[in-house]
């Protein structure tokens, strides 16, 4: 997913799936593997599981704001 053209919706979704990989890693899940093929289904290093989780989140609550300064 490209961060630029995805809707608010699609990053919410996506921070939902990261939020539920990450308590996997925090509480070291058997099937932690299975999870990381659906939620990086391209492959991305686990080095970098992290780093994606952070620019989704921060482009999510880049745009939430946003949409709430509009909606003010």
């Amino acid at each position: 997913m490209e961060l630029f053209d995805a809707s608010l919706e699609q990053l919410r979704y996506r921070v939902e799936q990261l939020d539920e990989y990450a308590r996997a890693v925090e509480m070291d899940l058997e099937s932690l593997d299975a999870l990381r093929a659906e939620v990086f289904p391209d492959g991305i290093n686990p080095d970098r599981d992290w780093d994606d989780y952070h620019l989704v989140r921060n482009e999510y609550d880049r745009r939430a704001a946003e949409e709430f300064d509009l909606g003010q």
